[in-house]
């Protein structure tokens, strides 16, 4: 297979995997693209970087100094596919939106969500009692 076959396959399947629901694509995040600075990027599409997924939340131009990781306001990281039961909370990174009813872990420790944020939200759950309350063990 020539290189420029490849590349267009390979764009092809970037494109393919971005109608995938969320569980499904968590699954795939190398087959998706990954975030470049200076590239336009329209809301709604998701990227890999540092090995973890994310979707635009609103179209810009990506910045250096703007990784996914770190500005709230414009990517959210496609959660993992756990179910967001106490037995199975959903992992908190720091930077994702949090669903009422829902379980999440961060350090070893479960809260339950009892207010949807709406947005993606920073910090530490034990920091924000306005959304979470911790799960006795």
């Amino acid at each position: 297979m020539r290189k420029s076959e490849a590349l267009r396959i390979r764009a092809n399947l970037e494109a393919s995997v971005q109608s995938l629901p969320d569980v499904a694509a968590a699954e795939m995040v190398s087959f998706h693209p990954a975030w470049t600075p200076g590239v336009a990027y329209p809301a709604g599409v998701k990227l890999k970087y540092g090995g973890r997924l994310y979707r635009v939340l609103q179209a810009h131009t990506s910045q250096a100094d703007w990784t996914p990781d770190i500005v709230a306001s414009l990517y959210t990281e496609v959660g993992e596919t756990n179910a967001g039961t106490v037995g199975d909370p959903i992992p908190y990174s720091g930077n994702m939106a949090l669903e009422s009813g829902k379980y999440y872990s961060q350090h070893g420790v479960t809260y339950r969500c009892v207010r949807d944020t709406g947005i993606p939200v920073y910090g530490e759950l034990a920091n924000l009692p306005a959304f979470v309350e911790e799960v006795a063990a």
